[in-house]
């Protein structure tokens, strides 16, 4: 017999959402690759504004915390939730981007750092996941702005400064 899923197949199918495609068992995916599918859990909730989803890739057995960009933290489960909830009832479907996703293991825990677009706005994520119940669920997320790229002609002339 198969476990369940630790993957976004398993959380989307947590949340009441139809799976894209067939799930995967434990034994068949990579750790990394699950790591990487409950991360596209928590964008594909986030772009969907939908908060079973949301809540369905939290830990909640955990401390969990986040940090929202220009935000002070916040470290309790209900209060992370209590600001997703407000985030995802407030918003209009979100335009996400993520590129860049770096995973880096350990033990216990695995961490996702990438980039995000949101609406324009370019920001570097990390996301920290740990193993409950079989799935990869989120314990941490941090997002802060990154500067603005400097315009083609700025560049130019800073290195023609330091020919």
């Amino acid at each position: 017999m198969h476990k369940k899923s630790g993957s976004f197949f398993g959380i989307v199918r947590a949340a009441g959402l139809p799976p894209a495609s067939p799930p995967t068992t434990n034994e068949d995916m990579p750790e990394k690759q699950r790591v990487l599918d409950a991360n596209d859990a928590f964008y594909t909730a986030f772009r969907l504004l939908n908060f079973d989803a949301m809540d369905a890739v939290w830990a909640k057995r955990r401390d969990v915390s986040v940090y929202h960009p220009n935000q002070p933290g916040i470290g309790t489960r209900d209060a992370v939730m209590e600001s997703w909830h407000k985030i995802l009832v407030a918003g209009q479907p979100a335009q996400v981007t993520v590129s860049d996703q770096t995973v880096i293991m350990t033990a216990k825990s695995a961490f996702v750092i990438c980039r995000e677009e949101i609406g324009g706005t370019h920001l570097i994520a990390t996301n920290v996941f740990v193993l409950e119940d079989g799935m990869w669920r989120m314990t941490h997320h941090q997002a802060s702005r990154l500067p603005a790229p400097m315009p083609a002609q700025q560049r130019d002339r800073l290195k023609r400064r330091k020919e």
